[in-house]
């Protein structure tokens, strides 16, 4: 399976801008991330935590277009009011040591979610940065669980088969996802189809590794 920091990367490279973690302390209203390359922005920078998660850990930071967002998935969120004439995030350059690094001022937008480390990968397929569903199916389960497509049996069969840490793995993982799911209200058939079919799968694996012997 792909992890977060993978996924992460790759939303930050369909926005041209490089991941960055918070620093902690107070979020603030904006947050500055670095300028890839001159394509194109994000609108607004999402401070992601989970539910339930320790206040003096930081919050991922995860960039979006917030139409893109409001499409994909639609919540409410505390989106700060844009003041009247005020222009799109327009990067500048900022002294940082000896250093000048171009950099995109971004309003930040707090959000909570059942699972975090899931996240990026929702927002990628959610807000259709990336629609290839044959990819994402190998980003949730192991290669040769794939490879039992359609026939539903195999797949939780070979699944039950993996090894502990990676079975458990994707069996968090996987809850994570689907909760995400039902909490932001995915507004797309094709990935909600694939991550619920995914989902019995995995559920369907556990009870088959873990029902009594005879």
């Amino acid at each position: 399976m792909i992890t977060h920091n993978f996924t992460l990367s790759a939303l930050c490279y369909h926005f041209s801008v490089r991941p960055r973690a918070h620093p902690g302390g107070d979020i603030g209203s904006t947050f500055d991330m670095q300028v890839a390359r001159d394509a194109h922005m994000p609108t607004h920078v999402l401070a992601a935590i989970q539910t339930g998660q320790n206040p003096s850990i930081p919050p991922m930071m995860l960039p979006i277009d917030i139409t893109l967002f409001a499409h994909a998935f639609p919540v409410e969120l505390n989106v700060p009011p844009a003041v009247p004439g005020t222009p799109a995030p327009i990067p500048r350059y900022v002294q940082i040591g000896d250093s000048q690094f171009l950099m995109v001022n971004l309003p930040v937008v707090p959000i909570t979610v059942p699972h975090l480390s899931s996240l990026p990968l929702l927002l990628l397929f959610g807000m259709q940065l990336e629609t290839d569903t044959h990819a994402l199916s190998f980003r949730l389960l192991p290669v040769n669980v794939v490879e039992e497509f359609p026939n539903a049996a195999a797949m939780s069969t070979v699944l039950s088969q993996q090894p502990s840490e990676t079975f458990e793995g994707t069996y968090r993982h996987n809850q994570g996802l689907w909760r995400n799911i039902l909490a932001m209200s995915l507004n797309n058939s094709k990935i909600l189809d694939l991550v619920q079919m995914v989902w019995n799968i995995t559920t369907e694996a556990r009870r088959i590794r873990y029902r009594p012997s005879r």
